[in-house]
């Protein structure tokens, strides 16, 4: 085929490869907030076709199942908490409030109802996403190294463990979720902000929170 002819086809297939873009994120956007109400169990492929006015068919024709769907919502979860973390921790220079600026981010991305935080919790790796736990365990790996950097970065005692410190923070604050309502007294953010307070008042006696500080100030006047 002449060379002419061949890029007069181009920009037809760029935008054939562009409405195919536009259409996964579509489905992505609807799945997400379907999988973060409901849970994978609870979302069928109907449901999704339903909730985005397709058929089945041209469901499956941009994905081949509903876990393959749900993989591609966990990794692009993923992807965005990690976003907002970057961008809350930019410009900090103290480990503390670096970490401080992680988990209020984390679970503000974790706490929204139209967000799937919630729908990344371990025990979808199980049933019959099993198989797929190649895909999804590195992807969650990927987002908890940047929170073991913001950990180490702490220097804390030798007589604690990173790893363990790192898990028992990270389980706070994905169980937010669970119970937390918006509405009722503290925010999500305040909350996972208060968690790290309260890991580096156990840590270090000499710490105080700012709070503490201007009340005992008030206190002497």
């Amino acid at each position: 085929m002449p060379q002419r002819a061949k890029n007069a086809l181009t920009p037809q297939s760029d935008a054939k490869e562009t409405k195919a873009e536009t259409s996964r994120a579509k489905i992505l956007d609807v799945a997400q907030k379907l999988f973060a109400r409901r849970g994978f169990e609870g979302v069928s492929i109907r449901d999704l076709a339903q909730a985005l006015g397709m058929t089945t068919a041209s469901l499956y024709y941009h994905f081949p199942s509903k876990e393959e769907i749900f993989v591609a919502v966990h990794g692009r979860s993923l992807e965005a908490v990690q976003r907002e973390v970057m961008d809350a921790i930019a410009g900090l220079k103290d480990p503390w409030d670096r970490l401080e600026a992680a988990a209020a981010a984390h679970s503000r991305n974790f706490a929204s109802p139209e967000r799937s935080g919630a729908s990344i919790a371990a025990e979808y790796y199980e049933g019959s996403l099993a198989p797929f736990r190649k895909i999804m365990v590195p992807q969650r790996d990927a987002y908890e190294r940047l929170i073991a950097v913001l950990v180490a970065d702490l220097q804390l005692p030798k007589n604690v463990d990173e790893r363990l410190f790192r898990l028992q923070l990270l389980g706070a604050l994905n169980w937010l979720p669970v119970w937390h309502r918006q509405g009722r007294g503290h925010s999500a953010e305040e909350v996972a902000r208060q968690f790290v307070r309260n890991f580096r008042m156990g840590l270090d006696p000499d710490y105080k929170p700012a709070g503490d500080r201007k009340k005992k100030g008030a206190g002497k006047r």
